[in-house]
């Protein structure tokens, strides 16, 4: 499977800030991939520098095989971005973006956009400043998808959308996956939405990418086993080294494992005196928290009186 996004040492610096610290990414060709973390990660910094918005202070930025390079007018044609951070034509009407918008692009797809805004109940002669937040994005994505892109960048696509809204948003993108071998590449601190329809993944923290690859293939290097042990976890099983975390609930301990030592645990534990042992599934934002907290990325309450 060919390659079309590679970040390689990817780094940006504001001054004495580092907001993209060394990160190296591949991203192939017709997946969908998430890159999460909390505010202030990286996380949009990457995608302007995959745009080419910005240029990286060191590293280097391949799409479709090539060094991204500064004059990029031809990738304009293959390449869209989804956001809400700027809003230009506020002043148009619906239909004179769409028909500004179709003047633009070499594979402007007009039935297709009205297919997409048939569907998505978009007011074509409504003002854009009198669309909600959750329409503007809608409208955004119709127009990037009757471009045919061949890469799709979006960042914090569903914010604002309702549920219902955001079910059907996320099945476009998994469509235009599937159909038409788009490959996308989004931002966002929802993980719900990542693990519903993202092949990869990349976790940022402090503009460094700490997990990046498959999300079933990260799954499996961590686990968790749960084990009622009325004697109490042995020294022997919470130092391990393979034990990377232990809550407790009474009897019940939940213990995080990381690594192929789960099943070596397992049999510690019974050994130990567990009256019950099972593992549990991870979800994709077990493995954030596991991953973030590693990394010394923790919010308690705050308690208030």
């Amino acid at each position: 499977m060919s390659t079309v996004v590679e970040t390689v040492n990817l780094t940006k610096q504001f001054d004495d800030r580092v907001a993209v610290d060394n990160v190296s990414l591949s991203v192939p060709a017709g997946s969908i991939y998430g890159v999460v973390g909390a505010n202030g990660a990286g996380k949009s910094t990457l995608l302007r520098l995959l745009l080419g918005v910005m240029w990286p202070s060191r590293g280097e930025v391949r799409l479709f095989g090539e060094v991204l390079p500064r004059e990029a007018a031809p990738l304009r044609q293959r390449v869209h971005y989804v956001g809400g951070d700027a809003e230009p034509f506020r002043s148009f009407r619906v239909h004179e973006l769409i028909r500004y918008s179709s003047m633009l692009y070499e594979r402007w797809d007009q039935s297709r956009c009205t297919r997409l805004l048939e569907a998505l109940e978009l007011p074509t002669g409504r003002a854009i400043r009198n669309l909600s937040t959750g329409m503007k994005m809608q409208l955004r994505l119709a127009i990037a998808l009757s471009t045919h892109p061949d890469l799709l960048i979006l960042d914090e696509p569903t914010n604002g959308l309702d549920p219902v809204v955001k079910r059907q948003f996320l099945q476009l993108l998994v469509q235009e996956a599937a159909s038409e071998g788009t490959t996308v590449v989004l931002a966002t601190h929802l993980l719900d939405d990542v693990e519903r329809i993202a092949d990869g993944i990349a976790v940022m923290y402090q503009g460094r990418a700490i997990a990046s690859g498959v999300i079933d293939d990260l799954k499996d290097h961590v686990h968790r086993l749960q084990a009622a042990l009325p004697t109490g976890l042995p020294p022997a099983i919470e130092d391990h080294p393979a034990v990377a975390r232990v809550d407790r609930q009474g009897q019940v301990f939940t213990i995080t494992v990381e690594g192929a030592g789960a099943v070596g645990i397992q049999e510690r534990l019974w050994a130990a005196g567990a009256t019950f042992v099972e593992p549990i599934g991870l979800e994709l934002s077990d493995l954030f928290r596991y991953l973030m907290e590693k990394e010394g990325y923790t919010r308690d309450a705050v308690l208030l009186s």
